[in-house]
């Protein structure tokens, strides 16, 4: 990876790993809401330790961190090290420097604290959470014993996740019932947003088209929008005739336009629209965020 992409990575990094605490630090944690991972195993241990939720926190990151260098070795110690030691850091800072955790949650009305601060956290943690995976990064902490128990016990890596995170809000509702039912909306949020940011700019719409004027249509895919496409062979099930299937992938708002102009040139067209993911070659994005 060249300098300047490297660069743009861990920046990248650092700012969802930013987002991730903001949500935590002032959201999250002055409501207890337990969402799981290291987090929520943090807030679980603090009325026990008399230390700082950031030094609670950071122990816990390193004591994973050390643990995934002994079983999964130095590779994924050095694509971890940075999220997993800066995310408890951060929270540490805001200690040290005296930002209040309730300094957001004091200006809002107690009837929609849990709510605002369900959702806000949910958000900020998803955005957060996000950016370090499409960067190919770990936040760390939980995600290693979570691998360890795919990797040794063949539990399937969602699997895994579920139970652990679920085992750690089921602790929290133990603690408090009313917070666990929001930190279970938050963990919903999370997840949305989650899928939303890691391939953000990189969804489209692939398209089957069969019809009886596929050079129109490529002229139009071609020179219109400047799209590429792919012919395929197909025959009729019903009829047992050869037709040519093309194939292309489009933007949102390439899709409408497309869309109107095969039913002006042929409005008989069967068109097959498959929402993707993701999409990455030419003419798409592979690591640019827009």
């Amino acid at each position: 990876m060249k300098l300047k992409e490297k660069l743009k990575s861990y920046a990248m990094i650092s700012i969802g790993v930013f987002a991730l605490h903001l949500g935590f630090y002032f959201f999250l944690q002055p409501l207890n809401l337990v969402i799981g991972g290291m987090m929520g195993i943090s807030m679980l241990v603090l009325p026990y330790i008399p230390l700082s939720i950031g030094v609670i926190y950071f122990l816990f990151n390193v004591i994973a961190l050390i643990f995934g260098a002994l079983i999964f070795g130095k590779e994924f110690f050095a694509r971890t090290v940075y999220a997993t030691i800066l995310a408890p850091l951060l929270v540490t800072l805001f200690e040290l420097i005296g930002i209040s955790d309730s300094l957001i949650m004091d200006q809002i009305s107690p009837n929609y604290q849990l709510l605002i601060g369900a959702l806000s956290g949910g958000v900020l943690i998803g955005v957060g959470i996000g950016f370090v995976l499409r960067f190919n990064a770990t936040t760390g902490g939980i995600d290693v014993f979570q691998k360890a128990i795919n990797k040794y016990l063949k539990v399937p890596f969602s699997v895994a996740v579920y139970v652990t995170d679920g085992i750690i809000i089921v602790l929290g509702m133990l603690v408090n019932f009313e917070s666990g039912i929001f930190a279970i909306f938050t963990m919903f949020v999370t997840t949305v947003m989650i899928n939303k940011t890691a391939i953000m700019g990189r969804s489209a719409y692939a398209l089957l088209i069969i019809s009886e004027k596929t050079e129109e249509i490529k002229k139009t895919i071609l020179h219109d929008i400047e799209r590429g496409l792919t012919f395929l062979k197909a025959t009729g099930g019903y009829t047992l005739r050869e037709k040519e299937i093309v194939i292309t992938t489009v933007s949102r708002q390439e899709l409408y336009y497309l869309k109107d102009k095969i039913t002006e040139l042929d409005p008989s067209a069967f068109t097959l629209i498959i929402s993707t993911k993701e999409v990455l070659g030419d003419g798409f994005h592979r690591n640019d965020i827009t």
